[in-house]
This record gives structure tokens, sequence and C-alpha cells, in this order.
């Protein structure tokens, strides 16, 4: 007699414990435990994102290589080493724009993936779109560097300025490559740049772009611009 009371106390208590759990889980969640049970994602503070041209006029040689190829190059040897710890992407445009490298601070991520393949038309405006919505989301403090042998050929150029004068907190280092005859557009680069605080150079050799992007890297350049 005395097990059969032990055994109905514990079965009571047990359904009291299962109630208790299922009422729990009937109850609507309190928004503010809700609220406090997210964590905000964490901003990057500092990002330095390339914008590359990568249309076809890329392949066209410069000295020994392809200015595409010697813009990876140069990108590796004279930008991952003088990083400081910032985070850097790069975006490619040519018929389209899109990330080739997403923001890390990996600097041998380049080593790792193959020089893109220069072909199409150059959507200028549509990379700037992409990395100013990526560092509004994602980053307090940035500054754009665009590589481009060419003009933009998806927006024209009235419209691309007017974009860089609503995001003009973000300073926009600009540099037109080739030599001689070359197809970019001087005055509008150096007014892209110009409206940003950024700076624009004109690299017309290997030697010079190497130069160029040595001294737009952070180590050398720390200009940042807040994300507004």
């Amino acid at each position: 007699m005395r097990r059969v009371v032990i055994s109905m106390s514990t079965n009571i208590q047990r359904s009291e414990q299962m109630a208790k759990v299922l009422n729990g889980l009937d109850k609507k969640p309190n928004l503010k435990d809700v609220l406090e049970g997210v964590k905000p994602q964490e901003k990057v503070d500092k990002i330095l994102v390339v914008l590359l041209d990568s249309s076809g006029s890329m392949a066209m040689l410069m000295e020994d290589m392809s200015k595409m190829e010697t813009a990876w190059t140069v990108l590796k040897n004279e930008l991952m080493p003088n990083m400081q710890g910032w985070t850097y992407g790069i975006v490619i445009f040519e018929n389209d724009a899109y990330w080739s490298i997403l923001p890390c601070q990996d600097t041998t991520a380049l080593v790792s993936r193959h020089v893109p393949h220069p072909a199409g038309s150059t959507s200028m405006g549509k990379a700037l779109q992409v990395a100013w919505s990526w560092v509004r989301s994602n980053a307090r403090q940035a500054r754009f560097a665009m590589l481009t042998d060419g003009q933009p050929t998806d927006m024209d150029k009235g419209s691309i300025l007017q974009m860089a004068k609503q995001n003009s907190s973000i300073p926009i280092d600009t540099v037109g490559i080739g030599a001689g005859t070359y197809d970019y557009d001087p005055a509008f680069l150096q007014e892209l740049s110009r409206i940003t605080g950024g700076m624009f150079v004109e690299a017309g050799s290997v030697r010079m772009l190497a130069n160029t992007i040595l001294e737009l890297a952070p180590t050398n350049r720390p200009l940042l611009g807040p994300v507004g």
C-alpha cells in the first residue's frame, strides 16, 4: 500500500511539471524578451572597397601582361601587405557588378582566386551601388578605390555624380589605367573623387600603377569617411 501512495505522488508531481511546461509553450512571447535576446550585428570599423573594372578592354596589354592581370598582381603585391588590419572587399564590374571577394581580412584571398576574365561592358554605376549598399548596412567607416580603363556604360555620368553627392561622406579614390591613348574620362573620374574627398591618379605604366596602389594602401593613406 505504501508503494502505491509513493507512485501516485510521483505521477502527480510529473503531471504538474508537464502542465507548467505546456503552459509556458502556450504563452505568447513578450516583445521585450524577444528584443533582448537578439544581438545586433556588429559593424565593420574600417573597410576599403576596391572597385575593379573587368570590361573587355582590360584584356589589352600593359607592357607584358593584360591590364587585368597587372591590376590583380599589383593588388596582391602592393595592397595586401599594407592593409593594417582593415577589412577589404573587391567588387568586379563588367556587364554586371558583383563581389569577387566578399569583405574580409584574409589578405591571402587574392592568391586563391583566379584573375577575373575581362569581358563585356562597364557597369560602373552598379558597382558603386553594390558597394554603397553594403557599407551602409555593415560598416562604420569606409573608403573606395576604383580602378578603370573606361567609361560607364550602364548609367550616364551625371547620374553617377549625383549618386556620389548623396554618398559624399565616403571618399572615392579613382585610378585611370592606360598609356598614350586611353578610354577613361579623366575629367569625370577627377570630379567623382573631388565630390567625395578622394584623389584621382593616372597610371600609364606597371610601375606607376604599383606606386599608386601602394600610395592608396591603408598604411600610407589611412583616409576614411563616416558611413551616413
